[in-house]
């Protein structure tokens, strides 16, 4: 169920994150870990006393009831924070249980939903006892797609589980087969690595992939070659033969290998950006002539999955990627299900590989694009005056020849403020991207000239927002144009 926050804690809540930021960690410097890895560095700016403090927290987790660690740069490093997991099976037991539990008969094969533990027959009774969820009778079928059996964790910044639709998979297995990759490195995309298993098992061989991710409940489905526990926020890897692992299937693959990767979309976009350039780095390690020509920014070949309205952030810290039109379904989130919603799902691909590589399903609306030498999505029209398909939010957008570019309909050109914004703004207010020291919008706070690294010093906050008189004008509409 997708909870709904009222306007005004939507603003408390925006108010403390702005005042929280990530800093990047020295190379070779002395990091505290809990039992997620080791940590990120984070500032936090007390707007009260005007003071700001550097901490440690969870890489993975921001809520502190699920991981309580927290330790200040400036006091001494406390041990006793740490969290408990509910599968507490070394990953060679795991698969070990899952054997026998397939040995067992249908009527006494169950899984409890609340631990996510295939049970084994004399473990049943504890497990109803202490008022556990159980799914009983597990079929073997069953057990070869494992992400339809899970209860997802929902966790938006940590888990956030929200599986492909099949038309979803379908699309995507059918494109990498296309552009020819034959090494799939699933990070948090367990419904791409379990088709691409199926697809193994009846003997349609084309792809090999490999599964990263923090639900260590996989560990049960895969051996180690298969499935590693990875936090994808730190690039940390659970198992010492997890790297090892993980740089066998990359050298095994080299410039036929792939990274199709769905984060959290509440996560830390500059954590993200930090594991996948070393995931990259992992994959050079195994170059040769043909992958050295890759150009991929940096990155290795990827498949990115996230909001469009999170473009900007995901430019600002991988500029090779590029976001395409294609609306990605979900089965268990209403507002990520095209079905649901009159715009379509939000969610979008990003990828370093050349958009018109991508034939996106013409059958849904979708069309190509000759200029731009790329796919749209129907409500996408090509406008003339930017020279792009310009929309991105699943509405038709409208030129603006004050702004010379195209806006959403929703807004309108305001000559006080020189842009296009919505009829009921406030001109002269800022917006809340930028430095949160001085309110300039070219830098982050931890680049600002006006911050000082001395803990507990007073900085300046110029938080003055000055009220102008709103004065709107119709928005100034050219001409569309739709070309196919």
């Amino acid at each position: 169920m997708v909870k709904v926050v009222k306007s005004r804690n939507k603003r408390t809540m925006a108010a403390k994150q702005l005042n929280m930021e990530l800093f990047p960690l020295k190379e070779n410097s002395q990091v505290p870990s809990c039992i997620h890895g080791p940590a990120l560095l984070f500032e936090r700016l007390d707007q009260s006393t005007k003071k700001a403090r550097k901490f440690y927290a969870c890489s993975a987790f921001r809520d502190r009831k699920e991981c309580p660690f927290f330790q200040w740069v400036d006091e001494k490093i406390d041990h006793s924070s740490q969290s408990s997991t509910n599968i507490s099976f070394s990953h060679r037991l795991l698969r070990k249980r899952y054997i026998e539990f397939k040995k067992q008969p249908r009527n006494n094969r169950h899984l409890c939903c609340t631990c996510g533990l295939l049970l084994l027959e004399d473990e049943v009774a504890k497990h109803q006892q202490e008022g556990h969820s159980l799914k009983q009778r597990i079929g073997l079928k069953e057990l070869k797609s494992p992400s339809f059996l899970f209860t997802p964790l929902d966790n938006n910044k940590t888990f956030a589980q929200y599986l492909f639709s099949k038309s979803t998979v379908d699309f995507l297995l059918k494109t990498l087969e296309y552009l020819e990759f034959t090494h799939i490195l699933c990070v948090g995309t367990p419904r791409i690595h379990e088709a691409i298993q199926n697809l193994k098992k009846s003997e349609h061989k084309i792809f090999s992939s490999m599964l990263l991710d923090l639900d260590e409940r996989y560990a049960q489905f895969y051996p180690p070659a298969l499935f590693t526990k990875y936090n994808m926020f730190n690039h940390h890897f659970f198992a010492p033969e997890g790297r090892e692992k993980v740089s066998e299937f990359l050298k095994e693959g080299k410039d036929h290998v792939i990274m199709v990767t769905d984060p959290p979309f509440g996560g830390m976009v500059e954590a993200l950006a930090s594991s996948f350039t070393k995931l990259s780095s992992m994959w050079k390690e195994q170059a040769d002539d043909g992958i050295k020509t890759h150009k991929g920014g940096g990155l290795l070949p990827t498949i990115l999955f996230f909001p469009y309205f999170m473009e900007k952030r995901i430019l600002e810290e991988l500029p090779s990627l590029a976001m395409l039109d294609y609306k990605v379904d979900y089965d268990n989130h209403n507002l990520f299900n095209g079905q649901n919603k009159k715009k379509g799902s939000p969610v979008r691909i990003f990828t370093n590989i050349s958009q018109v590589l991508f034939s996106l399903p013409l059958q849904d609306g979708y069309w190509f694009c000759e200029p731009c030498q790329r796919f749209s999505s129907h409500e996408n029209w090509h406008c003339k005056d930017c020279g792009a398909c310009t929309s991105k939010d699943g509405t038709k957008y409208v030129h603006c020849d004050a702004c010379l570019r195209c806006v959403k309909p929703s807004r309108v050109h305001c000559f006080k403020c020189g842009t296009c914004q919505l009829i009921d703004h406030e001109c002269g207010r800022k917006t809340a991207a930028g430095c949160h020291l001085c309110g300039e919008l070219d830098h982050k706070r931890r680049d600002c000239p006006h911050r000082t690294d001395n803990y507990g010093e007073e900085i300046l906050v110029n938080n003055r927002i000055r009220k102008r008189k709103k004065i709107f004008s119709p928005t100034i509409s050219g001409k569309r144009h739709r070309m196919k």
